[in-house]
């Protein structure tokens, strides 16, 4: 008798056997109908075996699978091996890594359900606009391009970085890398990361590609998503463009694996299966003998530091390729502006005065400023507290476009108090200032500018997004008011001015990375003033002009802020010099909770030995959603005793947790809050 280990999408530690039925053939990867108790579920086929010696889905007999879902398999050997190497190196269930990995529309299959493909009503391309743009190279771009398709032709690993200012054509090399390697009959992945930010990007690969390019992203619905997926799996599909879930895509023969602004914090999954898209294409791409080439404006500083070490091959792509120049950057220092004018505006004069400039001249601006709402807490002067959300430890923002006080964590809501809710005092004001605030007030100075806003509460409306991007490509827009959205890669050539506000406010963030993401946040905007043939110009204003991650990013001098950077890193022990373990949390029972914790200590001050370990203490953001939150840092040079250290805490949590306590374990973690 032949015997099956059948992996389900539950986050447990091992795969249930169960009998392969006579007259059935099956292969690892195969997605197939099995009983779990009196239920009926899919789940994927892992090793095969002729005796009994894993776990079955009863305590009685081992069952026999019911049904083969599909006829060939749905994950492929190179694909197993890359998802258990990260089940292993995330320390994730391999059931749960296939969960994330495949679509969800595969794991809701029945017996009742038909084989016919389902209907998709839209093309996922649907909401892209058209563009038309010949892909040519200059002497700096070719030889980088060169380089690169050699290493394609070779067909082996090659990991390299693409370093390129921004607006020095990275897209260009792109795309010329993406024709060759389908020149050569082999399939590439394109990732970036967030689609609906980068219309222009899916429309130039829609063209040059057709019917060979597939999309897929989590934007498209369940059927849209399967039909990509089933596309890629059967060869129809041999380019994928897409955000961190289309690194999993069935593509056979892949030869490229590009992953664009490679420094962006999306490309990390913060729940379940935490993995980064980045690394994993790393190590997809070994596996496959692809190139990898991760590129940035911006690198992340472990990517340029892989660069350095000789571990990537570095690119440097160090001019823009048309007359365009990088723009002229302007500091202003708010603390004096305040002193000396006593001004209560949110823009400075001279903010105003470029603004004004920049209409009359029938150009574009971007103004910037990373918040979103009117005001970012309801203050009290008597008593001296912020109105804080009862389920989050976080004040309350103001949002003007509805009256209510929101929470951006758990989006509870109440109406703004004409008293104090702590100590009934009248006297209240509104502190700070967000996307709404600056609408306001450029509507009330300019008010005969057509302005739009773009942060996550506008883009809530279907399409706006899309829209609002096409319109400011195509002129109908003359201020373009947002959140780090704006930054995201946009190239419209007559955007000469942007405006930078409250970019100070994430470097009092209890953040490792906080200088690292302001300084890609500046560098990243200021990137999309003067783009085509008129200068552009960027002018910031800040409470911290002396800081070095903002002169630095005012002199795109990114060498500069990477040693810096990177001396503070070595000296606190954190990556690229070290690697980083964080344990997770969190419970509706705060004495539960810290009770636990109590004995998670003890249990850590026993791993004499092992690497240092911070905590447990309270997360920055001690409660989220009516959930009190502790985290354990572990972090140390020697990736296996951090591993080997992480594996026990894991061990102790498992057998120990009290119920009502949940606990996650975050790999190489991105937040820190």
């Amino acid at each position: 008798m032949n015997y099956a280990d059948v992996w389900l999408p539950l986050p447990l530690p091992h795969p249930f056997t169960y009998i392969i039925p006579p007259g059935l053939s099956v292969v690892p990867g195969h997605l197939v109908e099995v009983s779990l108790g009196r239920r009926h579920v899919v789940g994927v086929i892992g090793f095969l075996h002729e005796k009994a010696g894993h776990q079955v889905a009863t305590d009685k007999e081992i069952k026999e699978i019911i049904r083969l879902l599909d006829s060939r398999p749905v994950v492929t050997e190179s694909m197993f091996e890359c998802l258990n190497w990260a089940s292993r190196y995330y320390m994730t269930p391999l059931g749960e890594v296939l969960s994330t990995a495949l679509p969800s529309a595969l794991y809701r299959r029945r017996r009742t359900d038909s084989k016919k493909e389902p209907t998709i009503r839209q093309s996922p391309f649907a909401e892209h606009w058209e563009t038309e743009k010949e892909v040519s190279l200059n002497a700096e771009q070719e030889a980088v391009y060169q380089a690169l398709a050699e290493k394609a032709d070779a067909r082996v690993f090659h990991p390299a970085l693409l370093f390129g200012i921004t607006g020095s054509g990275k897209t260009e090399i792109y795309l010329k890398l993406l024709q060759q390697v389908l020149l050569k009959s082999k399939t590439a992945l394109f990732l970036v990361p967030e689609i609906g930010l980068t219309p222009q990007v899916v429309a130039r690969f829609r063209q040059v590609f057709g019917e060979k390019l597939a999309l897929y992203h989590s934007g498209l619905t369940e059927n849209q998503r399967l039909h990509e997926w089933r596309r890629c799996l059967e060869g129809s599909a041999r380019v994928v463009v897409g955000t961190r879930s289309a690194l999993f895509a069935p593509l056979a023969s892949l030869g490229l694996i590009i992953i664009d602004e490679e420094h962006d914090a999306s490309y990390k999954q913060e729940e379940r299966f935490r993995y980064h898209a980045r690394d994993l294409g790393l190590v997809r791409g070994k596996i496959e003998n692809a190139v990898v080439l991760l590129g940035s404006a911006t690198p992340s500083l472990e990517s340029f530091s892989n660069a350095r070490a000789g571990k990537y091959r570095l690119f440097t792509l160090r001019e823009r390729p048309t007359q365009a120049v990088t723009p002229q950057i302007r500091l202003i220092d708010m603390a004096a502006y305040k002193r000396q004018t006593k001004s209560v505006l949110s823009l400075c004069s001279e903010m105003h005065e470029a603004i004004a400039e920049t209409l009359r001249r029938k150009e574009q601006a971007l103004v910037l400023i990373n918040r979103r709402g009117f005001a970012s807490s309801f203050f009290c002067l008597a008593c001296e507290k912020s109105h804080l959300c009862p389920n989050c430890s976080v004040s309350l923002t103001y949002h003007r476009h509805n009256k209510q006080l929101l929470c951006h964590y758990c989006a509870f809501e109440t109406k703004l108090p004409s008293i104090c809710p702590s100590c009934g005092s009248r006297e209240t004001t509104l502190l700070g200032l967000g996307t709404e605030t600056v609408e306001e007030e450029l509507k009330t100075w300019f008010p005969r500018a057509r302005l739009s806003r773009l942060d996550r509460d506008s883009t809530q409306k279907k399409g706006y997004l899309l829209q609002t991007l096409k319109r400011m490509k195509e002129g109908k827009i003359d201020i373009l008011v947002g959140t780090q959205m704006v930054a995201k890669g946009h190239d419209i050539p007559n955007v000469t001015l942007v405006g930078v506000l409250g970019i100070d406010a994430g470097l009092g963030l209890p953040d490792f990375r906080a200088a690292e993401k302001s300084f890609q946040l500046l560098t990243q905007v200021a990137g999309r003033a003067g783009r085509a043939e008129k200068p552009g110009r960027v002018i910031v204003q800040t409470f911290a002009p002396d800081h070095f991650s903002i002169q630095c990013a005012c002199r795109n001098d990114y060498e500069r802020f990477f040693e810096q950077e990177l001396s503070f890193r070595r000296e606190a022990g954190y990556p690229p010099e070290a690697r980083l373990i964080q344990f997770r949390f969190s419970s509706a029972n705060e004495k539960r909770l810290i009770d636990f914790m109590r004995c998670l200590k003890v249990h850590l001050d026993h791993m004499a030995g092992g690497p240092a370990a911070l905590g447990p203490s309270k997360a920055p953001i001690e409660k989220i959603r009516g959930r009190f939150r502790w985290q354990v840092l572990l972090k140390g040079k020697n990736r296996d005793a951090v591993q080997k250290g992480a594996s026990r805490i894991a061990a102790f949590a498992g057998s120990n947790i009290p119920s009502g306590v949940q606990w996650a374990v975050d790999v190489d973690p991105i937040s820190m809050l």
